[in-house]
């Protein structure tokens, strides 16, 4: 399965886990013909087939009991991070954003799609080709999502989606699982990232966990800033239960703040989403770096974990590294 273990580890570790937005004039359907040819410089549409709807279905809404998002998508723009519903018969997946490009799968209605980051790309959206708004996806090979604190699961399919035209969605953005609080570990690393940003907004949030990577760390070509915050490699994980795997929940450390403990201890972490330091992110992987749409980049920002205070509780007698 492709739990979230890989779409947050793409998020943190690779900087973004898949995502852009584009936009659509002909159906990039199964059934459809799309006459436009590709068009880099076409400007993303901001027509109902790409803003996000958060009036999902009465089988994706949180139940009575379940807290409101704090956080709205932004108009114009499907979150990175984000799940989508497959709402059109026939939806094509393709390898590139491209009417032209191979065709990956025709997707039926009502399949669930992880939207994410396209890695080491300027183009992470909104980007507009051959008259649509595309986003890049994971199939996930379901059409419902699982309760938390289980992980969403998924295929090894990867590609392309068309987000609609003017006159239909061809997808449409699935209401986030909020939990009540208090919340967990096991409970907030099962979330993606969209989600945790738009459940907890800036809230002030207690795990615990097992601090350290292990063999984290790399280069990732680009710029990005502030470095603590945008960067691909400047991360540290909190884990659960180190015999089963190495996070996947990512934390950042502020200057200025509190210094990372030794990897391997046991800590009760406090911190939140949505740092008023995003709004200053600037992110342009690649060599040369190539800038990537602002609003992308803060979005990618706020939804980073920032550490306030760390308490080492104490060793983890099960931690792989010695």
């Amino acid at each position: 399965m492709l739990a979230i273990g890989l779409i947050a580890g793409l998020a943190i570790a690779l900087g973004f886990i898949l995502g852009s937005i584009f936009n659509g004039e002909d159906g990039e359907t199964a059934g459809g013909s799309p006459s436009a040819g590709p068009s880099a410089s076409a400007a993303p549409s901001t027509s109902a087939s790409v803003a996000p709807s958060v009036n999902a279905s009465a089988s994706e809404a949180p139940g009575p009991s379940a807290p409101a998002p704090l956080v709205a998508a932004p108009q114009g723009r499907i979150p990175s991070g984000s799940v989508v519903r497959v709402v059109t018969d026939g939806l094509r997946m393709r390898e590139e954003p491209s009417t032209e490009s191979t065709l990956v799968a025709d997707l039926p209605v009502d399949e669930l799609l992880v939207v994410g980051y396209a890695p080491q790309r300027s183009d992470w959206g909104p980007v507009s080709a051959g008259g649509f708004a595309w986003y890049p996806v994971i199939r996930t090979a379901t059409s419902e999502l699982p309760p938390l604190p289980e992980m969403v699961g998924g295929s090894s399919e990867l590609g392309w989606v068309a987000a609609g035209d003017e006159a239909e969605p061809y997808i449409q953005l699935v209401e986030p699982r909020c939990p009540a609080r208090p919340v967990n570990l096991a409970t907030i690393e099962a979330m993606l990232p969209w989600e945790q940003l738009a459940c907890f907004g800036s809230e002030q949030i207690t795990l615990e966990g097992t601090y350290g990577c292990g063999a984290c760390g790399g280069i990732f070509p680009g710029t990005f800033e502030p470095s603590w915050l945008a960067h691909p490699m400047n991360f540290d994980l909190l884990s659960t239960d180190t015999t089963t795997r190495l996070g996947p929940f990512g934390l950042r450390f502020p200057p200025g703040g509190p210094a990372a403990p030794a990897a391997g201890q046991i800590v009760r972490v406090v911190g939140h989403f949505d740092d008023p330091a995003a709004a200053g992110c600037a992110v342009s992987p690649g060599e040369p770096p190539v800038p990537i749409d602002p609003q992308a980049a803060g979005l990618y920002c706020r939804e980073q974990f920032v550490v306030e205070s760390i308490e080492v509780i104490g060793p983890d007698p099960e931690w792989p590294f010695g």
